[in-house]
């Protein structure tokens, strides 16, 4: 190798030009060269952890995955049904208060308490129709009918007067379906307010309010027939005022008569015939 033209080759002399390069610029140049480095040095050591430190983040175990899951897929809250119409509650109908237990009472019971208890208590008032009878009633006595309809609905009826009342519905060919349709029901409240649901000889008893509800809830009373069409049948309707609900058919027939209603099911005159007519235009 030839030293004397290794050693007169061209060379980079960086270090040497740099105090040059520095001599050779302002001083305002050269401070908002030396900013701008610190500038980005110091985006770099606030960005750099942070870019780590997410590269370096574990991922979720499966521990947590199934917590989430189990969480995510909770027992929902069941939506509510179809709301019912609520019945009214009789005031009388009141919860009875907390008797005191038998060995208290027994412990602090004097001889006349024990005397005076085993005496027979008074026997309940029998259920019984009311002598004042007198109430106001709005029922229609003509229903209009589809003549193929099989069914109509009662309207809604207005009783008032009596505190509590007793309804027989009762019809030759007829079964009368009340409250919710397709379905028996007697009970309302834990108290026993209907009989013969789905039957020919319907009974509602409790107070006026209590009747009325049953009576025009889910579109009225349905009146079918058990035959073609219901068009030229009958129902008859017996309003009783009572001290109490019963559901005693012997009260039916203690009814005023000017609370008896008779009530027809008639048919629209609707012809199925087809008419032909000449028709005249005017020019």
């Amino acid at each position: 190798m030839n030293k004397a033209k290794w050693s007169s080759r061209p060379r980079l002399n960086l270090f040497s030009r740099f105090p040059v390069y520095l001599h050779g610029q302002k001083p305002s140049v050269l401070l908002k060269t030396f900013l701008a480095f610190c500038c980005v040095g110091l985006m770099f050591s606030v960005v750099a952890p942070v870019i780590a430190d997410e590269n370096a983040a574990p991922l979720p175990s499966a521990t947590e995955t199934t917590t989430v899951t189990s969480e995510a897929t909770a027992t929902p809250t069941p939506s509510p049904e179809l709301s019912e119409v609520l019945i009214p509650v009789d005031p009388a109908m009141a919860t009875p208060s907390p008797s005191p237990s038998h060995s208290a009472t027994m412990g602090n019971s004097s001889p006349e308490s024990i005397t005076a208890s085993s005496s027979p208590s008074p026997t309940a008032t029998p259920a019984a129709a009311l002598k004042n009878q007198t109430m106001r009633v709005e029922i229609p006595s003509i229903l209009p009918v589809d003549p193929r309809a099989s069914s109509r609905n009662f309207p809604a009826i207005l009783v008032s007067g009596p505190r509590y009342l007793l309804a027989c519905v009762t019809g030759s060919n007829l079964t009368f379906d009340v409250y919710a349709k397709n379905a028996v029901q007697s009970t309302f409240n834990n108290e026993e307010l209907v009989n013969g649901d789905g039957s020919s000889q319907l009974m509602i008893t409790g107070t006026v309010d209590q009747v009325l509800a049953i009576f025009n809830s889910y579109g009225g009373l349905r009146a079918s027939s058990t035959r073609n069409a219901i068009g030229g049948l009958y129902a008859n309707v017996s309003l009783v005022a009572m001290n109490q609900p019963s559901l005693d058919p012997i009260f039916c027939g203690q009814r005023l008569p000017a609370n008896f209603r008779f009530i027809q099911f008639r048919p629209l005159a609707l012809g199925m015939n087809l008419i032909k007519n000449d028709v005249n235009l005017k020019k």
